[in-house]
């Protein structure tokens, strides 16, 4: 009885016209795999897709951010560790279908238009 539905319409399916078609929740999870941020760039039809092209920019970012920590020394190290967590934030927020800004710089930095 607790499982049955009140007005007999059957499964409730999410139409979310917003939600991610094809490839896109793919190619925006492997963003933030530093290179692989290149098959959401290069991958057709997906790559005109806003949802991918939010998360390549952050990946792209994320990759820059992290090659500049790999090379100042001590400072680095506590910068790659704000780099990981953004990456983590962005990995969920693409499993989620959502698109993500990051925090600080994801605004200042659009390198994917």
């Amino acid at each position: 009885m607790e499982n049955e539905n009140i007005n007999n319409q059957g499964p409730v399916i999410d139409n979310n016209p917003s939600a991610p078609a094809g490839n896109a929740k793919l190619y925006a999870i492997l963003s933030y795999i530093c290179p692989l941020w290149l098959i959401g760039l290069l991958a057709e039809p997906e790559k005109n897709d806003p949802f991918v092209k939010n998360h390549v920019n952050n990946g792209i970012v994320l990759s820059i951010c992290g090659v500049a920590c790999g090379i100042i020394p001590v400072l680095g190290w506590i910068a790659s560790i704000a780099v990981l967590v953004f990456a983590i934030m962005g990995l969920v927020a693409a499993c989620q279908s959502q698109t993500f800004t990051i925090p600080l710089i994801g605004d200042k930095f659009i390198i994917v238009k």
